[in-house]
């Protein structure tokens, strides 16, 4: 009960348990050595089972941390890390998005700038950072040459391995008014400093090293909207069976039984095209940004009418906490 305010932690343990939390990482680090096409279909299911919110649980922590650090991370990073994540032990999170580039990354204002010892000092802020109170290291993504002196402004970006409790970096919650399982937050650096071997993957490529991990990140986006969206369905199904007015069950008009079966196949689509762009994302075949991108588009769309239909067969119950739909709407 996300009004409750407790921490998912016996939940996540249970991830960590059953082997989860490694699914992307490679057997040497502890994991599962599987791939997004397995990642997908664990959240989708525990979404579909009523795990609300779980989809930014392995997005902060098995996207940004695992999938980023086995992709592009060191040796000693990797050798660092990933067990902590793949067990539960060690949380994470990503500082992109900023006020006035949004998710334009090549926009970024956020400077690391390198100091003759080899460090960065970083000035700037993001905005609409999930979870960076409970974080223990943060991805955090700053221009590093200014975009007037590369060819290309999808140049001179690179990405860092930071802790959010440094020296130089405040952060304050921000007031979103949606009950949700996690808390957004801006960061404020300011002489933020970072040694040089926080620099994950190559320096002023880090944009392009990016794609492998926001790919993914919207690809477990769409698995929950689709899994929240089939959560929202079966309890309107069950509801309509059991719900009688006017001596019948409500579910034998058609006008419950068309929308119920046309949201359904809205989800089913969304699903064939996320596990697509996951097919992609594994084998290198195709374009799975192009994939990631719509399946989370059509996939939030028919999550969201599949859980608004949902509240519309419940009534006045729809509004009720007890009956869990409104929640995932």
């Amino acid at each position: 009960d996300v009004s409750d305010g407790m921490e998912p932690t016996e939940f996540w343990q249970d991830c960590a348990d059953a082997g989860f939390l490694g699914v992307t990482v490679p057997e040497e680090y502890g994991g599962e050595g599987m791939g997004i096409r397995e990642l997908t279909t664990i959240v989708e299911e525990l979404v579909a089972h009523g795990s609300m919110g779980a989809e930014m649980l392995f997005v902060v922590n098995v996207v940004f941390g695992a999938v980023t650090l086995t992709n592009h991370g060191t040796e000693t990073q990797k050798e660092e890390l990933l067990e902590p994540l793949v067990d539960g032990d060690l949380n994470f999170c990503m500082a992109l998005t900023e006020p006035n580039a949004g998710h334009n990354a090549p926009n970024l204002d956020t400077f690391a700038e390198e100091q003759d010892d080899g460090t960065f000092l970083i000035d700037g802020s993001k905005q609409w950072i999930s979870g960076v109170d409970v974080a223990d290291k943060m991805l955090l993504v700053a221009r590093t040459t200014p975009k007037d002196e590369v060819p290309k402004r999808t140049q001179g970006i690179t990405l860092f391995l930071a802790d959010p409790d440094s020296p130089g970096g405040e952060y304050r919650e921000l007031n979103t008014g949606i009950p949700a399982p996690e808390k957004q937050y801006e960061i404020n650096f300011d002489d933020y400093r970072l040694d040089e071997d926080a620099v994950i993957g190559v320096q002023d490529k880090g944009l392009y090293q990016l794609f492998d991990t926001v790919n993914p990140e919207r690809l477990v986006g769409a698995a929950g909207a689709i899994g929240a969206g089939k959560c929202a369905l079966q309890r309107a199904i069950d509801y309509a069976i059991d719900r009688e007015v006017f001596d019948a069950p409500i579910g034998t008009h058609q006008a419950i039984q068309h929308p119920l079966a046309d949201k359904w196949s809205h989800l089913e689509a969304a699903e064939l095209l996320m596990k697509k762009g996951a097919w992609q994302a594994d084998t290198g075949n195709g374009n799975p940004g192009a994939a990631a991108n719509m399946a989370k588009l059509r996939a939030s769309e028919a999550g969201y009418d599949a859980c608004d239909f949902a509240v519309q067969v419940h009534g006045g119950n729809g509004f009720s906490e007890d009956y869990f739909v409104v929640d995932l709407w």
